[in-house]
């Protein structure tokens, strides 16, 4: 890694180093062309240079500060650039050449310009201290106008105070001082920058270091001018602009580049969360409900596509249901308050009701008060928790009914054969009515003792490779028949098969309870339909008839022991059904309507 470090310095140091050398050459050779055209029109040059660096110092200020409204950047360097642009204003107006000031004099004009050099090196030095994450934007705004303001009154009135820096014979010493100082300080700040005090990118740094080694040749050339007309002043103007430009393009990286691309990565960073999240996820309105943006898994978990969505109101989707809108209203679209997994039914495209969990969270999106709205589908996950309660239970009255059965059958069958032996006696033969009455509830109440027993999942089974159309075939006259007497018909749908490892009499038991549960749910007339397919790694048999269908609530608890919708029934028949179904490795799916109950066996092909 530090040799990463190390190899990427001395790329960077190459990279600056050429084009510094690159620069200079053609600033040495802009200079030589402009100066026979300097000597005749240096008024008008040096201040189109002058007005040149102080558009791009103001500008920088402007930059800085209208980015710092947005993004949280220091601001120490647009307040630097600040000072400098007034300063820099104060040097041309006062300056002698141009005739603006009538008092106006070199020595003054210089003093500005100087001022100016300094607060420039002494700001980008502050920038690589703690104060540049400090300072506040109106506090530094107000220290950066009075600094300058002062600086200003004190040359323009206490010209007495200060010495001397520039004469009509050319520089004094302390004007060279002053020029060494400036050049100290950026010494310092390139120090200071390459250990890592300034907390920029690459870019950034790369611009800055080369516009503090252009200013740095720059000050020389204003240390060794003799007139104003000489070559140096002309290169040192010359620099002057060019490293004012590289201090701009630095200050537009940083402020400008930098947080839009920064800003760019965010947007796509969360784009990606929101558009790929396993979790449904939308953004709706507050004011009207209205789709924003949905996800993909919302749009797989609902069925609707994004053009259908995008801009239509949930009211308009029927996405919810009418009493769940009216809590939406209250518990999801509000300003005032969020939800967090709260369970509530809605509507997918086909038009079927699933239970979501659904959490909010209030936004704000280009004004607008909005919400991000998370939902998890849990409809299979509660079926699958209601399917294994419901398991639970019949493996809980199985063990009980595996436990007591035998025991309660016992006693019954002594009472039975006392009840035959008292109505066989001549003194007892004007009770035979009351006796057969009692066989008769004793043999029911055995029944049911029998049907109970069948949910033992314990009960031992002779699983052999059987073929569920022959199992059919051997039952069809016995089902045709109980339709007879009932009224009704029964129609046997066949495919080709494969064959089944399954318990050949409990798959009698579980036809003929589900065929006769479906002739009883019909009118006279009605019919069941048996028919066996494959459907893909499963072997299908299908029973349906054309009653009513069951109700919601009915739905619900359906396979569990003791429920019933008859008036003489058990409630055992579709809870044997189950532990059969689990038994011989298949497992029962009900769909019912008001046309019809359809209830499908699915068992696992035998390998």
């Amino acid at each position: 890694m530090i040799a990463m470090v190390h190899k990427f310095n001395d790329q960077m140091t190459s990279r600056i180093l050429i084009r510094f050398i690159s620069v200079l050459l053609l600033s040495v050779l802009t200079s030589y062309l402009i100066s026979p055209i300097w000597g005749t029109s240096y008024k008008i040059l040096h201040t189109g240079f002058e007005l040149f660096c102080i558009l791009i110092a103001l500008s920088s200020f402007f930059i800085v500060w209208y980015v710092s409204k947005i993004h949280n950047v220091h601001l120490i360097l647009g307040f630097g650039f600040l000072g400098v642009g007034i300063l820099d204003v104060l040097h041309i107006f006062f300056w002698q050449g141009l005739g603006l000031y009538p008092h106006g004099y070199y020595d003054l004009s210089t003093r500005y310009w100087l001022a100016g050099r300094f607060f420039e090196a002494l700001f980008l030095l502050l920038s690589t201290t703690l104060i540049s994450r400090s300072i506040g934007r109106f506090t530094g705004l107000a220290m950066t106008i009075y600094l300058s303001v002062l600086i200003g009154i004190m040359f323009l009135y206490t010209p007495d105070v200060f010495p001397i820096l520039l004469t009509p014979q050319g520089l004094t010493p302390t004007k060279i001082i002053v020029e060494y100082l400036i050049i100290s300080v950026f010494v310092l700040f390139i120090y200071r920058l390459l250990k890592g005090y300034l907390r920029e990118t690459i870019i950034v740094k790369e611009y800055l270091l080369l516009a503090v080694l252009l200013a740095i040749p720059a000050e020389l050339c204003f240390t060794v001018f003799s007139t104003i007309t000489d070559f140096y002043n002309v290169l040192g103007h010359v620099l002057k602009i060019v490293y004012y430009y590289f201090f701009m393009r630095a200050i537009f990286e940083s402020h400008l580049v930098f947080p839009y691309e920064r800003l760019q990565r965010s947007e796509e960073q969360f784009h990606k969360v929101f558009q790929y999240s396993p979790v449904s996820k939308t953004i709706l309105t507050i004011k009207d409900s209205r789709f924003i943006d949905v996800n993909d898994m919302w749009l797989q978990t609902t069925g609707y596509t994004r053009e259908e969505v995008i801009g239509r109101t949930v009211v308009d989707l029927k996405f919810y249901p009418l009493d769940t809108v009216k809590k939406k209203q209250i518990e999801f679209v509000s300003e005032n308050k969020i939800c967090q997994n709260q369970k509530y039914l809605f509507q997918t495209n086909n038009g079927l009701l699933r239970e979501g969990l659904f959490s909010t969270q209030l936004i704000t999106l280009q004004g607008e008060p909005c919400i991000l709205m998370a939902m998890i589908d849990i409809t299979d996950q509660i079926r699958n928790e209601n399917e294994l309660l419901r398991l639970d239970r019949l493996n809980l009255i199985g063990q009980m009914a595996a436990g007591i059965g035998h025991e309660v059958r016992n006693p019954m069958t002594t009472v039975r054969g006392f009840l035959q032996i008292l109505g066989e006696k001549k003194e007892c033969v004007k009770y035979q009515d009351y006796f057969s009455i009692m066989i008769e509830e004793l043999d029911r109440a055995n029944s049911i003792i029998t049907d109970f027993l069948s949910l033992s999942s314990n009960k031992p089974s002779n699983v052999q490779v059987q073929n569920l159309n022959k199992i059919i075939d051997d039952l069809y006259p016995l089902l045709q028949a109980d339709a007879l007497n009932a009224e009704n018909c029964i129609l046997w749908v066949r495919q080709p098969i494969m064959d089944l490892k399954i318990d050949k009499n409990e798959i009698h038991q579980l036809i003929l309870n589900l065929v006769r549960n479906g002739m009883e749910a019909m009118e006279k007339g009605g019919q069941v339909t048996i028919k066996t397919f494959t459907d893909g790694e499963e072997t299908v048999l299908s029973i349906k008839d054309q009653g009513t269908g069951f109700n919601p609530e009915v739905l619900d608890k359906i396979g569990t022991p003791f429920l019933t919708t008859k008036e003489k029934g058990t409630g055992l028949g579709l809870a044997t059904c189950y532990s059969i179904a689990e038994r011989n490795n298949a497992r029962i799916e009900v769909d019912t309507s008001s046309k019809g109950t359809t209830i499908f066996v699915r068992f696992k092909t035998a390998s």
